[in-house]
Parts: structure tokens; C-alpha cells; sequence
């Protein structure tokens, strides 16, 4: 199965309608020390919250509790969607104590330990991105620059984007010719799994889609 099937299924559904996962991520984090990975992440905390920061976009654990915010204007709330609070969970949970970035881009389907796959089955975030973009390489690659993109050279359209400042995800597209359809690929550091585990990825992608207006 993708990494990215439940994250799919997931787009656009509120933490808070997931009772028994937002109850299972709060209580792990009630009480929280975040000493240790505010030293590994550079971090910033003070005696109530523990602030990171998600595709760039400020959010805070409050320790007492493990309730998860996000900033939006000047106010804090904490009507996350699933796929942003599991990515914020994960990162927080699953790092390791020395992680690596090893500087090795690898397709994202690759870091599950999956070997054999059906290609028949289409990726469930990946195949409806290519064929909206298909013929729209202008359109994505303004896309791209609007959402905090930084521009690559490979495919027809590539950039780079900060999901965490330890964590980036780098998205490359092809456009469909008279041979082939349109192809997207997303590729993550060989080590992310150092930082959040391998389904992490897919609620990241979900998360950078959405964030593509095209």
C-alpha cells in the first residue's frame, strides 16, 4: 500500500474528528519535557509551550496538556486537520537523539521497506496532481514560487520545499508529451526516517499539495 493511501483518505478532515488518535497524541504529550528535542531541533519553549514551525507556519504544543496550535493572524487555534497534527507529532516523537541529514535525495516510495509493488495501482495523491497539472507547467511552477518554493533544475518543473527546517521535500515534474503522461515525483533525504516515521511523509505531501493552488 503507498505511504500516501491514509493521507489521502485524510486531506481536509479535522484532528478533532479522529477521537481516539487526537486523545492517544494529546495524552502522550501531556506533561511533556521538551528539553531533549529542543536541543536536537533548535527549538524554542518557554515554561507553557514547546514552538516549531511547519511549512513554515508558526505552531506550539502546549506542554500541560499536548494540545497542538497553530497561528493564524494574530490568534492561536487548535482546528488542526489530521494531516498537519500527525506531521507535527511525528516530527516531535519520532526524531531520533543524533539524527542525519545525509544529503541523498530518494523517491519517497522507497523509505517503507516495501520491495515488490503493483504499477497498476495509481498513487492516490500523485496520479490526480499530474493530471491536473498536465499542460500547466507555468501555472505550477508559479505555484510553486507562491508557496515558499525554491526553484530546481531538473524535469519540467522542480523546487525544494521546507516542510520542517530539518525536513525538506523536493517535488520534480514531467508534463505528458505524445509517449507519455504527466509524472510528478516527490523525493525526501535517504535518512527522514530519522526524524519522523515513513507514513510521516505521505501527510507532508498531502500538506504540500494542498498548498499548491493550481
Amino acid at each position: 500500500m503507498s505511504v500516501n493511501y491514509h493521507a489521502s483518505q485524510s486531506r481536509g478532515v479535522p484532528f478533532s474528528e479522529h477521537e481516539a488518535v487526537c486523545q492517544q497524541w494529546r495524552e502522550e504529550f501531556s506533561g511533556y519535557d521538551p528539553e531533549r528535542i529542543r536541543k536536537i531541533l533548535h527549538l524554542t519553549a518557554d515554561p507553557d509551550y514547546l514552538y516549531l514551525t511547519y511549512y513554515k507556519a508558526p505552531y506550539r504544543l502546549h506542554l500541560a496538556d499536548g494540545v497542538l496550535e497553530k497561528q493564524e493572524g494574530d490568534e492561536w487555534t487548535q482546528e488542526l486537520y489530521f494531516n498537519e497534527s500527525m506531521a507535527v507529532y511525528h516530527l516531535l516523537h519520532f526524531t531520533k537523539d543524533l539524527p542525519v541529514i545525509s544529503g541523498k535525495w530518494v523517491p519517497c516510495h522507497t523509505i517503507d521497506g516495501v520491495v515488490s509493488r503493483n504499477p497498476a495501482v495509481k498513487d492516490p495523491l500523485l496520479s490526480p496532481f499530474e493530471q491536473k497539472c498536465a499542460g500547466r507547467v507555468k501555472e505550477l511552477q508559479a505555484a510553486c514560487r507562491m508557496a515558499g518554493g525554491v526553484e530546481l533544475q531538473a524535469g519540467d518543473a522542480a523546487c525544494e520545499f521546507e516542510a520542517f527546517p530539518q525536513v525538506h521535500l523536493r517535488l520534480v515534474f514531467w508534463d505528458q508529451d505524445e509517449d507519455f503522461p504527466a509524472k510528478a515525483q516527490i523525493l525526501v533525504d535517504q535518512c527522514v526516517t530519522d526524524f519522523v516515521h515513513y507514513e510521516t511523509v505521505g501527510c507532508m505531501i498531502a500538506d504540500l499539495l494542498d498548498r499548491l493552488n493550481i
